[in-house]
């Protein structure tokens, strides 16, 4: 009797085994993808930053640009392409701030785009949140917000464009513009 409860045992464990080495069989690795949970996805970010000012005759945007003029208003075109490298990450969504500090004497606002302002205690910060979706590199687009600073007595304006945890920190950005006196 214990030996035919043994050689059961055996067999159903035997079975089970089977069963699971086989439901893993003949699918796709896309398909094995898609069962990996979320934390599997890794995320990279392509941020391009930009500024701009001018009249309309010679508005265009530049990245090497450092300094502007402190009497005029000055843009800053902020483009993010979020990728992930698997299904299971597409859709996911990535949070990014904005802040600014040097505000105190520049005033920041949005000029294009969405965007939320997060109270901050310090009158020389302000912060600005909006939410990114990762998509795979064939479907992936630029999500662009622009700001437009307004420098009173400025010296300067330092942007840090910081994503949540799920993209690598060599990733967010610091950039640093300077006003001229006029």
């Amino acid at each position: 009797m214990i030996k035919k409860k043994h050689l059961i045992m055996r067999f159903v464990v035997v079975g089970l085994m089977l069963f699971v080495v086989l439901t893993g069989c003949g699918k796709t690795e896309e398909e094995k993808d898609d069962k990996k949970g979320f934390f599997d996805a890794t995320y990279a970010v392509d941020t391009g930053v930009s500024y701009s000012t001018g009249s309309d005759s010679d508005w265009s945007y530049g990245n090497q640009r450092k300094e502007f003029p402190g009497g005029k208003a000055c843009y800053v075109r902020i483009g993010s392409m979020t990728l992930t490298d698997k299904g299971s990450g597409e859709d996911n969504e990535i949070t990014v701030m904005y802040r600014f500090t040097g505000a105190q004497n520049c005033k920041v606002e949005i000029s294009d785009g969405i965007a939320t302002k997060v109270e901050t205690e310090d009158p020389n910060v302000v912060e600005y949140k909006r939410t990114l979706i990762a998509k795979k590199e064939k479907d992936a687009k630029e999500d662009i917000v622009i700001f437009q600073y307004s420098p009173e007595k400025a010296e300067s304006m330092t942007l840090e464009v910081i994503y949540d945890d799920q993209i690598d920190s060599q990733d967010d950005v610091r950039n640093t513009i300077y006003f001229s006196k006029y």
